[in-house]
């Protein structure tokens, strides 16, 4: 982005928009300035006539439409109200849109297997697109430091390895296409043309903006995300105080103590990196008896000074309306609930996969992460998976690479076979 270029969003804590639009900015690593127009400040005021302004104008009457997101780059200024992911990226100069409407191969996520599948495939001369919902480089890319990957000793950051990901496929010709959501995989002629997925020779995918892509296989590399906190005040609270990304969102902590909740290695890792750049204090908070992190992880968060560990501990109620106020834990030992005042959350507590689109389309199992044979290939032929979304996955950078590379291997088999 532009060193000249600002970004202002105006709205208010509760908004689902507002949070969505700061989660997206955060997640591509766009600076942008807050305007909470509900404060009984000057700057909140004037932030609130700004949006009547910009409805005004917009819509030629004073409306409370929010967000309303200022770009400003020298002269000129561009304001969106109420904008989709793609229509605010289209405005950073972040979208494309797809070249062609045929590919040989369709991969659906941008993470490590995802990108490692595409890299191969192109290498081999096919044309591949690339479909990422958000963020080039997945988990990876929002992961503060790898420091087990093979072949850099000292480390690299989430987002060095993403870019280095990204500029290698873009090297061999693949072509990447976000932030677009696939919300459907069919065979390429409908069920009342006579299609089904064992007739029809190619598969159609669809976006959420209703273009429809087709190509011969297709490789759903989606990826999974953190498991969201459900307790009493969770909803009220999401995307205001409790946070999912600490590289997104830590920079909003200078100064303030968080509560960490979960006891593997991202939480471990996150709580590390919170400590050392934003916050005064960090609890993590375990439910078991004792953290599973890996032990390197748990000998540093024990010699970093500032960090506490509680384990045997759940919280299970979150007090405060637009702004977090406390936090009820109940120690599992003793039945004990104790009130904390942390000034956020940031949750890590297992996994989800990103797989309802293929609901009821391609077998999974009970948790929604979809199964395949050894070969990477779903219940359905042409369509493979590899990743973080596949069950049996280990959740790691160099195995999702891994099981990227060899999903292409399959690939390009099945379309030597299928011509």
């Amino acid at each position: 982005m532009s060193e000249k270029r600002k970004v202002v969003v105006y709205g208010a804590n509760w908004c689902s928009d507002c949070r969505r639009s700061k989660k997206y900015l955060g997640e591509q690593r766009i600076h942008y300035e807050w305007r909470d127009i509900e404060l009984e400040t000057s700057e909140s005021k004037e932030a609130y006539d700004f949006v009547l302004a910009a409805n005004e104008k917009m819509y030629g009457k004073p409306m409370k439409k929010i967000p309303v997101i200022q770009i400003v780059e020298g002269q000129s200024e561009h304001l969106l109200i109420e904008p989709s992911n793609v229509e605010l990226a289209k405005a950073l100069g972040l979208a494309t849109e797809a070249a062609s409407t045929f590919y040989d191969v369709i991969i659906i996520g941008g993470g490590p297997a995802g990108l490692t599948a595409a890299l191969y495939l192109a290498r081999d001369d096919y044309e591949v697109l690339v479909i990422e919902r958000s963020t080039i480089g997945g988990q990876a890319f929002i992961t503060n430091r790898l420091d087990n990957y093979p072949g850099f000793p000292e480390g690299i950051t989430g987002e060095v390895f993403a870019e280095n990901l990204k500029k290698q496929v873009k090297k061999f010709g693949v072509e990447i296409l976000f932030p677009y959501d696939v919300v459907d995989i069919s065979p390429c002629h409908d069920v009342k043309d006579g299609g089904s997925f064992d007739r029809c020779a190619h598969k159609k995918v669809v976006t959420s903006d209703g273009t429809e892509l087709f190509c011969n296989a297709v490789l759903v590399a989606t990826g999974s995300n953190y498991r969201e906190l459900v307790v009493p005040g969770s909803d009220d609270l999401a995307g205001i105080s409790i946070h999912y990304c600490a590289t997104c969102d830590g920079a909003f902590y200078k100064g303030k103590e968080l509560f960490v909740i979960g006891g593997g290695d991202s939480a471990f890792e996150e709580s590390l990196y919170l400590k050392e750049k934003f916050a005064t204090k960090v609890t993590i908070i375990v439910r078991g008896e004792k953290p599973s992190a890996s032990p390197i992880l748990q000998e540093k968060v024990g010699d970093k000074e500032g960090i506490e560990i509680i384990t045997h501990a759940e919280v299970v109620e979150l007090k405060g309306e637009n702004q977090l106020k406390s936090v009820m834990v109940r120690h599992i030992d003793t039945g004990e609930l104790k009130e904390y005042s942390p000034d956020g959350l940031f949750v890590f507590i297992g996994l989800k996969p990103n797989t309802k689109f293929v609901a009821g389309t391609i077998k999974t199992d009970d948790r929604g992460f979809i199964t395949t044979n050894i070969g990477m290939q779903t219940s359905v032929m042409g369509v493979f998976a590899a990743g973080d979304c596949r069950a049996g996955a280990t959740n790691q950078a160099i195995s999702a690479a891994g099981e990227g590379a060899s999903a292409a291997i399959a690939i390009r088999e099945f379309l030597k076979r299928t011509g």
